[in-house]
């Protein structure tokens, strides 16, 4: 083997191992999560449908629970072609003739998306038959729309009820739940349905952790026709004030921020046509598309016991060189009480601890550490902010740290440089055993 060729796979292994390591947290947090699927039937017709069944089938594989709701506009153009389709899509009345063509199409739809996931994608599960099967069923009662503004709106309706308890005993065993945009009334009449508000309505009753939108743009564009990664419910609102989004990117906002506001944790638009991008949007930091949550990603929290071995992966590097004194398991399940973590969408990027003395009235901010690969994203910032603000709840009156590489950071920072007799004298022993003539900083609070 030659060195090249050597270079090259060890390269590839360490970007394997990065990369997975990297996913095993969501993997971990989505292990029993109820997911809905969206899925146009543009991504339905496309040549990208066998790739992204692979996809759905390994994220079953991973313990997901899935509900999927298929669009059937595509469908409708096949079968009564181009003019007729966008009058039946544009069009919110729905006649007798164009009932029948949804029901066609729906059907059509269906039967293409269960083909798919039942083939036996190599790459994912072998030569083993599937464990997937997939469950269809009477879950959408339907009402009509009835007559709007003096128009007869026919056999378009809305969503009346959804059987959650049906959907959920087909996900207890470990069903695959495909769900079709028609319902039916109490009468047995069938009314069209908009993908959308089904999607929207099934997330709610299932109390699903995420609704995805699989479409043909690579998320929600603003207007330098760029991808927003990232909206929480505040920007969300923003961006509908300002009205300067396209009538099919306005309606994923606007059920976006209803589903947030009943117990959706996210929802996410991302494309179809894209290989790969549900997982890239699921299992990387950076994502493919655009998530949207009810708050910002990001928040920093009381660290827990599950937060131990992020937190010594933090340190290890900076114990390594000497920066930081050594700290093991044992002293972090002693003190974890004492740390928060800074956590953006299920990883953590930095942390900080707060010793507090209270006879002296005075903390000590320990262990600052950000991830160097969110070192521009003023994190540190916000962890120093949220310890000083945990002090001063806590009526302290002096807030010091010490440091060895560090000085001029606290310094910028409004710290001041102090002697060791200001230290709590408990501080001032242990300052003298450790021998690390670390520099004194303090800051009045």
């Amino acid at each position: 083997m030659s060195t090249s060729t050597g270079n090259q796979d060890n390269f590839h292994n360490h970007r394997f191992v990065h990369d997975f390591r990297q996913a095993s947290p969501y993997i971990h947090h989505l292990n029993g999560k109820t997911v809905v699927l969206a899925i146009s039937s543009h991504v339905l017709v496309s040549n990208k449908l066998p790739a992204l069944a692979a996809d759905i089938l390994l994220l079953t594989s991973l313990g997901m629970r899935l509900v999927i709701i298929h669009g059937c506009s595509q469908f409708i153009q096949a079968i009564a072609g181009q003019n007729t389709a966008n009058s039946i899509d544009e069009n919110p009345i729905t006649d007798e003739r164009a009932l029948e063509l949804v029901k066609q199409a729906s059907g059509i739809a269906r039967f293409n998306l269960e083909a798919a996931l039942s083939m036996i994608p190599t790459q994912v599960m072998e030569h083993s038959a599937p464990n997937v099967r997939l469950a269809g069923g009477n879950f959408l009662r339907a009402k009509p729309l009835g007559v709007i503004n003096g128009v007869d709106m026919s056999y378009s309706g809305c969503v009346r009820k959804v059987d959650a308890a049906a959907i959920e005993e087909r996900l207890a065993h470990n069903q695959l739940v495909l769900i079709s945009p028609i319902g039916h009334s109490l009468s047995g009449q069938c009314y069209r349905l908009q993908v959308n508000e089904v999607a929207q309505a099934v997330a709610e009753a299932i109390h699903a952790e995420k609704l995805i939108f699989l479409g043909t743009q690579p998320g929600l564009i603003d207007e330098h026709q760029q991808t927003i990664s990232e909206l929480n419910c505040i920007e969300i609102s923003q961006l509908l004030a300002k009205s300067v989004m396209n009538k099919r990117q306005t309606e994923l906002l606007q059920t976006a921020a209803h589903v947030l506001e009943h117990g959706v944790q996210r929802v996410h638009v991302v494309s179809g046509l894209q290989d790969g991008s549900l997982l890239q949007e699921l299992f990387t930091r950076e994502g493919s598309g655009t998530a949207m949550a009810k708050a910002p990603f990001m928040r920093v929290r009381p660290a827990e016991n599950k937060d131990i071995g992020d937190i010594l992966q933090l340190i290890a590097p900076l114990e390594a060189s000497g920066i930081l004194l050594p700290r093991d398991s044992e002293y972090m399940e002693n003190h974890i009480q004492e740390f928060f973590v800074l956590e953006q969408d299920c990883y953590v990027y930095g942390c900080v601890a707060l010793h507090v003395y209270p006879e002296a009235q005075a903390g000590e901010l320990a262990c600052l550490i950000v991830s160097p690969s969110a070192r521009a994203r003023g994190y540190g910032e916000l962890l120093l902010a949220h310890v000083i603000k945990q002090a001063r709840q806590l009526q302290l009156q002096t807030l010091f740290a010490l440091s060895t590489h560090t000085g001029d950071w606290f310094v910028e920072r409004g710290f001041t440089s102090a002697t060791l007799t200001q230290l709590p004298l408990e501080r001032q022993q242990q300052y003298t055993s450790n021998k690390r003539q670390s520099k004194i900083f303090s800051r009045q609070l």
